[in-house]
């Protein structure tokens, strides 16, 4: 069974920050005459997705 050893350490690393890419650590919303403009959501891993209320506007991913 040690045979496995490395293989399942690469899993919990991958697991691990598949988690953190989940955890959201902020939301921000935008209002403008009582709609929301935009939200931007920022998550533990440094991914940040903006997503519009327009719907001809596509969500922008960036990494910090």
């Amino acid at each position: 069974m040690t045979q496995y050893n490395d293989v399942v350490e690469l899993q919990k690393i991958k697991l691990e920050q598949e988690q953190l890419d989940k955890d959201i650590s902020f939301i921000e919303v935008s209002y403008e005459n009582g709609k929301w403009i935009k939200e931007i959501t920022g998550y533990k891993s440094g991914r940040r997705v903006v997503k519009y209320n327009d719907k001809r506007k596509k969500e922008k991913v960036t990494y910090e």
